[in-house]
């Protein structure tokens, strides 16, 4: 287990997990961006499209790890992956929304939904992660929602770009992303 120092109200350093420190990293970012009045996403990149994700449906974000296949399952179902000691299930997100899958390299990361979406230890395999965006500044792009049910709206931000955002808790209740054997 990774662990960094950080000094404590005594002055006297304690010791924190890497996980810890991810987790209370994303808890003072959303709390940053309440206060401040601003509503931030995680922006990532599935199959050249660029997606916004709430952080609150988020657990984190890491490297991929090895990955075991699972035999007669859909094809974007890639397998399942242990994460500190638990077994995660992993979705190629692309390769389920395009058909396109994704290419795990050194910019695809693994992100691992919050059980509060309603998925237990789920994991959806992206291609890139772009970081956090305040869509204070997006206007709605008026386009329908190719899947309303979790595709909640499109926005475009100042540079022209269109972002898809993905309620991820409405992604993890589909009929379709729930049916992963073939």
């Amino acid at each position: 287990m990774i662990e960094s120092s950080q000094p404590s109200t005594a002055g006297k350093r304690k010791r924190t997990s890497l996980r810890q420190f991810q987790t209370e990293l994303v808890m003072r970012l959303a709390e940053q961006a309440e206060t401040a009045g601003v509503l931030s996403q995680l922006g990532v990149s599935v199959a050249g499209q660029r997606w916004l994700c709430r952080l609150e449906e988020i657990e984190e974000i890491l490297v991929p790890p090895v990955i075991t296949p699972v035999p007669l399952t859909r094809p974007w179902f890639l397998g399942l992956t242990n994460v500190r000691g638990s077994l995660y299930s992993v979705v190629d997100f692309s390769l389920f929304y395009t058909e396109h899958p994704t290419q795990i390299n050194n910019e695809a990361r693994l992100m691992l939904l919050n059980r509060a979406t309603g998925a237990e230890n789920m994991a959806l395999l992206i291609q890139q992660v772009y970081g956090l965006r305040g869509i204070q500044g997006f206007a709605s792009t008026g386009q329908k929602p190719e899947d309303p049910s979790w595709n909640t709206e499109n926005w475009m931000d100042a540079e022209g770009n269109t972002w898809k955002e993905m309620n991820l808790s409405e992604l993890a209740k589909s009929p379709v992303f729930q049916h992963i054997g073939r």
